[in-house]
């Protein structure tokens, strides 16, 4: 069944849009509905007698030709439609979005009039036109740039500023990957971020080295976090350059490992002396005692208490000698007492430093391909760097020799059947056939003239005592390879 006449009728008085009818010749108001009424805070009566100058706001835009044209608009197209404002009868004014449309009636064609009240739309709009404009304004002139990403960490919108830190233009830096501008710590893509942006709990604080078209190196520092809105989750990094910091913080890092490099270096000079020295004695006594049993075994009639005395003695002076490399031992192991879980692509990296220091003073170039992954080890970062920086100066003394032809020194990173290995490579004068590799493992080989292979014997020991290995080996074309071995951690290490 259809509705009759009055259930349209009842529809009409009780929608909450305005309805206006006017006559499509005169565009005189034949009727309101109770809506348009309220509105206008008029009754029927009081409406028809009123023109569109009456009803209708004072600007130019309302004035009463324009309504009337529009109107007339609707009788010669069938419909027009236009923000119009109207006035009610206390004076107040309000916008609507109206509607006029031509309707032919059985008493001749009327043109009704659909409006509804949008200054609060209009408000809200407004509203949020500012907000747009006032972030724009911030993503402007702000000394923090932002970058949107998608779920890939590709840049789907930046601003302005971020652009420039990153040196290069909004439009080139559009569905970019961001690692792909620098590497980032943490990565994008590790557990620790993936996991802090998923819980929703906080941002992620991200380091970002960005080397430029140019040439030059910059710092970024942001916060990742995810922002919701209008029903989407957006990848948000607001960031900063920080590189003056940064650079700061690395020249004091440097200072302050420069001091601590001297005082190891000059701690394990004094121990090298000490040792010397103290070890000296027991076996010059030993050697003399010797050389009396020597004599007295070359004689007609050995005393056999003689010699039994000189062999107690020899013997005593051998035990006091075992006894200072027993301290030296107990020594290494109390500054090994700190363990911790290290990457020992840092720890060299660092101590490059200190080998480019000592390389430069002797026309030594230096040459690093460090692996570009993390090698974590169980030990003690001060010591293996330790180990590392004695085994380059050792080759930069034997590559400054002036029989080297090629004065460069090569150390690489790599991972080998479940170990991280240091490879330290000179071509040099190289190990003498005559020298077996073993020994200079044991620390009974020095190539330096006065060389007393002290460092190779400390070194040697801290690298055993982190369960590893450090072997000599031929280079190609000439020169030695120096190895450090140390074994990489578990699961269940790396997860503390």
């Amino acid at each position: 069944m259809f509705p009759e006449r009055r259930d349209f009728e009842q529809m009409i008085r009780n929608t909450g849009t305005g309805i206006l009818i006017h006559e499509a010749a005169s565009k005189n108001i034949l009727w309101a509905n109770p809506a348009a009424c309220r509105m206008f805070g008029f009754t029927i009566e009081e409406l028809k007698p009123l023109k569109a100058h009456h009803m209708s706001a004072q600007e130019r835009q309302y004035r009463r030709e324009v309504g009337v044209a529009w109107l007339q608009s609707a009788v010669v197209h069938g419909s027009s439609r236009k923000q119009w404002k109207y006035r009610a009868k206390d004076g107040t004014e309000f916008l609507t979005d109206a509607r006029a449309t031509l309707v032919h009636c059985v008493d001749g064609p009327v043109v009704m009039v659909e409006f509804r009240n949008i200054d609060d739309e209009v408000e809200l709009q407004e509203e949020l036109t500012w907000v747009s404009a006032s972030l724009q304004r911030i993503m402007t002139h702000t000394a923090a740039g932002v970058v949107v990403l998608d779920e890939d960490n590709c840049i789907d919108d930046i601003s302005p500023l971020a652009a420039q830190l990153f040196g290069r233009t909004p439009a080139e830096l559009s569905g970019v990957y961001l690692e792909d501008l620098g590497r980032c710590e943490p990565r994008l893509a590790s557990d620790h971020v993936i996991g802090r942006l998923g819980s929703g709990h906080g941002s992620v604080s991200i380091l970002q080295e960005v080397a430029k078209a140019d040439g030059s190196t910059s710092w970024l520092a942001g916060e990742l976090e995810i922002v919701a809105h209008d029903g989407m989750r957006s990848r948000v990094l607001t960031v900063r350059d920080v590189t003056d910091r940064v650079e700061w913080e690395r020249r004091n890092a440097y200072q302050e490992a420069n001091l601590q490099y001297l005082s190891r270096y000059n701690a394990m000079g004094d121990m090298a002396m000490i040792l010397a020295h103290e070890l000296g004695q027991p076996l010059a006594a030993s050697t003399n005692y010797l050389s009396g049993l020597r004599a007295r075994l070359s004689g007609d009639d050995p005393d056999p208490q003689r010699l039994a005395y000189g062999i107690d003695q020899i013997e005593k002076q051998l035990q006091r000698a075992a006894d200072i490399v027993g301290s030296v031992k107990r020594y290494v192991r109390r500054i090994e007492s700190t363990s911790t879980l290290m990457d020992l692509n840092e720890t060299v990296e660092e101590s490059l430093y200190f080998v480019r220091l000592r390389a430069a003073e002797q026309g030594v170039r230096v040459f690093a391909d460090i692996l570009d992954r993390d090698m974590l080890i169980e030990g003690e970062s001060v010591l293996i760097g330790q180990v590392i920086i004695n085994i380059c100066v050792n080759a930069i003394d034997e590559i400054a020799k002036p029989g080297t032809e090629v004065k460069e020194l090569s150390v690489t990173t790599d991972v080998d059947d479940g170990n991280a290995v240091v490879y330290i490579r000179d071509q040099g004068g190289g190990m003498q056939s005559a020298q077996p590799s073993d020994r200079l493992a044991s620390g009974a080989f020095s190539a330096k003239q006065d060389g007393s292979g002290i460092g190779l014997i400390i070194s040697e020991h801290i690298v055993e005592r982190h369960g590893g290995t450090i072997r000599y080996l031929p280079n190609e074309p000439r020169g030695t390879t120096v190895a450090v071995t140390l074994p990489l951690a578990g699961p269940d290490d790396a997860a503390r």
